[in-house]
């Protein structure tokens, strides 16, 4: 007699789920039947948060697939996703992707798994924009990022040449402009969602958060910038919660000129930790069990579970410069080895067909 798997109790189901760390075998485990699917997609299954991000490969011309690399199981999987061709990307750690496009100005969530979408406000409602063109407000936009699974989250973008904030809700008509105190004149690099806040880097360093307790929301200055950063010119600077801190991510890189090309090399990293209470920095020397990973999306960790393929105290990094010519080369990713200093290559195929929207991070869902 055949053994009835649907019959297996859903807390022993949530237990094994618990065990997966791939998409590709969560969607087997989930395509035995509806009880072990239901189990592989409940909210009490922690490990959901922990799977091991895919990389979105640059758009291709003439071509509404979009490849996503998955480091666990050394494939690319391709997706039929005309919803995206031609539109910027910001990647996330929650499944979905933000999109922003020139043909009707929209700003959406877009799940590439699910292919579901939830509607933002248009960009032309960014304040201070109204008058510009579509491919001005194309590019006004420079980074987007939400503070967790939708549709019940915030979203932050970063607009007009990096030196505006705004936030809204799914279901606003318009995006909410940020007041900025003491701030005007600096640029801001990233945002991240920490303990209920959010906290936005400027590009020297300074750490802001958003008081949304009055009737106009505000950023304000919370902490100085780490010491000694200052005197290097060239590097990107991200934010993200790592195991519950609060930590800046130095990038500092290369820039290369031959006569027909630019391109920018990263060639190492610094991660500084936030004491809370005292509001000082302190670089850290490990990363321990965790994995960063940085570039044209919210910046986030994974712990390493003993799973293969994710590389702990390392930094998986992908192409994350403005792109506004075609000499400038958008190959700058791979692994960066926090302890050693050493750089590995990604194992996937660097040729980007687009600079203006390269590849990014992504942790896929099922919902």
């Amino acid at each position: 007699m055949a053994p009835d798997w649907s019959s297996i109790p859903v807390d022993l189901l949530r237990l094994v789920a618990n065990k997966v760390h791939s998409l590709e075998d969560y969607v087997h485990f989930g395509a035995v039947c509806w009880s072990w699917y239901h189990a592989a997609t409940s909210p009490k299954n922690n490990n959901l948060k922990s799977l091991f991000p895919w990389v979105m490969l640059a758009d291709r011309e003439n071509n509404d697939s979009r490849g996503f690399y998955s480091l666990s199981s050394n494939k690319v999987y391709e997706f039929d996703l005309p919803e995206i061709v031609g539109k910027r990307c910001w990647g996330s750690p929650f499944g979905w992707l933000v999109i922003a496009g020139t043909d009707n100005m929209e700003i959406q969530l877009f799940n590439p798994l699910s292919r579901a979408s939830i509607s933002l406000p248009s960009q032309t409602t960014f304040m201070g924009n109204e008058n510009e063109n579509s491919i001005m407000h194309y590019w006004s936009v420079n980074k987007v990022v939400i503070s967790s699974n939708p549709p019940n989250c915030i979203v932050m973008a970063i607009y007009s040449c990096y030196t505006k904030l705004a936030f809204a809700k799914p279901g606003d008509h318009v995006w909410s402009k940020i007041r900025l105190d003491n701030t005007i004149g600096t640029g801001f690099s990233d945002i991240t969602y920490f303990n209920g806040d959010f906290f936005i880097a400027k590009f020297t360093g300074q750490l802001l958060v958003c008081d949304f307790s009055g009737i106009d929301p505000v950023a304000i200055e919370f902490a100085p910038s780490p010491p000694g950063v200052a005197d290097e010119a060239r590097y990107l600077l991200y934010l993200l919660d790592l195991g519950g801190e609060l930590c800046m991510v130095f990038r500092y890189f290369d820039v290369i000129e031959t006569i027909n090309n630019i391109s920018m090399k990263t060639r190492s990293f610094e991660v500084y930790k936030l004491d809370m209470n005292t509001k000082t920095w302190k670089q850290m020397d490990s990363l321990g069990d965790w994995s960063l990973f940085v570039g044209n999306n919210y910046t986030f960790s994974v712990r390493d579970f003993g799973y293969t393929d994710c590389r702990s105290s390392c930094i998986y990094f992908t192409h994350d410069y403005c792109q506004c010519s075609d000499q400038i080369s958008g190959n700058d990713s791979g692994i960066y080895n926090y302890k050693g200093g050493e750089i590995h290559p990604l194992p996937v195929s660097q040729d980007l067909y687009s600079v203006l929207r390269p590849p990014l991070w992504i942790t896929p869902q099922l919902l």
